[in-house]
């Protein structure tokens, strides 16, 4: 321990020892790092964050139908799902179904279009969502068509549209032209099965023909394919055994429905491996492919400039080396203590690194869409950003400092102590 004390001792006098040096080396990798740490917490919140807000993220999965082709992820019927849920209860603890909807809502004297969910009364039981005030839908609301004007408001439409009113519970808003009560508000955190976009609220299904008029039809017809359906496993069940159970599932819904089964399926996908939509997953991986090379090849530019920076500078430090060599030091210990010092300048540049990630995460989380909906990418510095961020430092300490170090570690011992040449080969 005293010998890593010593080492750090002498690491941080060389960070000030050439102000100039230290300035160049923290900058140049500053850049690289920061651009990589900025483009990784795009991937984690893209592709690699559970569901926020959601109880047991990884039991939960969405339904699909597939069709021959390139259909793999089609839109469901309300008669597949409710088919879905009521064949299922062996695999899922529950099944419920979500649309997206633009809807009219006034405040006011003020109208404005909104981003909202129609969602089956069990939608928020199955994700095992809380609210913060107020309640959920009931099951009771799952039944009786146009007799639940009730809404749910996401806690940015609570605070923004409604000004955080406390007394909101209870309180009355119109929504494409009828008056609706709001029961209660949804969890800062809570986005929905989609965590980039964020409704403005939730009614129930039960209010599809008043909000959207010209849908019965939709209740009876198993073509009518334009909602998701999204479910959570029993716990302790593998998606092989929920694969198993599904197209069994299929193979009574085919023999009762021949015309409507006969060339299509279902697809079952891991909400984890869903991304926005898994038939955008493949080019979210491939983008974020890229664009993490990108990146890691500019970080690379960068510890070969440094790298050649500090190779430089062991030549100017070969007399140094055959001092210490001369007194009796090894050269792993040298080694190590040059490369403490290639580590410290990596970790202070992490730091500033963070700074510039965090500016550019600010910037990508100012873009809005143009209507009213609250998206945010949700860029953080989460820990699993973080704990990047320190690794990529560590790599690049290695990167740019194996080299220099095993170089100013091998001076001709002679030629050095008379400072008669620079560091070369022993």
């Amino acid at each position: 321990m005293s010998a890593f004390a010593h080492d750090l001792r002498l690491a941080r006098r060389m960070l000030t020892k050439s102000p100039l040096f230290t300035s160049i080396v923290v900058v140049t990798l500053a850049l690289g790092i920061g651009l990589n740490t900025a483009v990784f917490s795009a991937i984690d919140a893209l592709l690699l964050r559970p569901l926020p807000g959601v109880r047991a993220p990884g039991e939960i999965v969405q339904l699909y139908r597939n069709y021959p082709g390139d259909m793999a992820y089609g839109s469901n019927s309300i008669p597949h799902y409710t088919d879905l849920r009521n064949r299922s209860g062996d695999v899922f603890s529950g099944v419920a179904l979500w649309s997206f909807n633009q809807l009219n809502i006034t405040t006011g004297n003020e109208p404005r279009r909104v981003f909202a969910v129609m969602a089956s009364a069990n939608y928020f039981s199955v994700l095992g969502a809380t609210p913060i005030k107020g309640r959920f839908f009931v099951p009771q609301e799952d039944s009786g068509r146009l007799a639940h004007r009730v809404a749910v408001l996401s806690y940015a439409a609570w605070k923004g549209i409604f000004g955080g009113d406390e007394s909101i519970v209870g309180r009355h808003t119109i929504i494409n032209g009828n008056d609706y009560q709001v029961i209660g508000v949804a969890a800062a955190e809570f986005k929905g099965v989609i965590p980039i976009v964020t409704p403005v609220l939730w009614v129930p299904l039960m209010q599809l023909n008043e909000l959207q008029p010209g849908s019965e039809r939709q209740w009876e017809s198993r073509g009518n394919n334009s909602f998701s359906v999204v479910a959570r496993v029993k716990p302790g069940l593998s998606i092989t055994a929920v694969n198993d159970r599904v197209n069994a599932l299929l193979t009574q819904l085919r023999s009762d429905y021949p015309g409507e089964y006969e060339r299509s399926g279902i697809t079952v996908v891991p909400q984890a491996d869903a991304g926005v939509h898994p038939m955008f997953r493949s080019a979210e991986v491939g983008l974020s492919a890229v664009v993490m090379a990108v990146v890691a090849i500019l970080l690379l530019i960068a510890c070969v400039n440094v790298a050649n920076l500090f190779l430089a500078r062991a030549r100017d430090r070969s007399r140094e080396m055959a001092v210490r060599l001369s007194l009796g030091a090894t050269r792993g210990s040298l080694v190590r203590q040059l490369l403490i010092e290639s580590l410290m300048f990596a970790l202070i540049s992490g730091l500033a690194g963070l700074a510039i990630a965090q500016w550019a995460i600010s910037l990508a989380n100012q873009i809005t869409l143009p209507f009213d909906v609250d998206f945010s990418a949700g860029l953080t510095l989460s820990p699993s950003v973080l704990v990047f961020t320190l690794l990529t430092c560590v790599a690049a300490a290695l990167l740019f400092g194996i080299a220099p170090a095993v170089q100013a570690t091998r001076p001709s011992l002679i030629p050095a102590l008379k400072g008669e040449s620079p560091a070369g080969q022993s």
